[in-house]
């Protein structure tokens, strides 16, 4: 049963990650003197939240998956 659940949250956080809009702020540090000639958009933090939710939820579906399949049956 733990294994089932883990292996749907893990499916619909992977399902979330994808399907997020990678749309940006819609400001930026335009006051500071250095960068107000170009346009700069802090974005990273969100691509590694991302990047560590993808990695969370394959390895809760692999786990799943592993644990079903090596299962044994009686």
């Amino acid at each position: 049963m733990i294994a089932v659940l883990s292996m749907v949250v893990g499916a619909g956080m992977i399902v979330w990650v994808l399907t997020r809009p990678a749309g940006y702020a819609s400001f930026g540090w335009f006051a500071y003197a250095p960068l107000s000639g170009t346009t700069f958009v802090p974005g990273s933090s969100r691509l590694v939240v991302m990047s560590v939710l993808f990695g969370v939820g394959t390895l809760l579906v692999g786990l799943g998956g592993g644990f079903l399949l090596g299962r044994r049956r009686r």
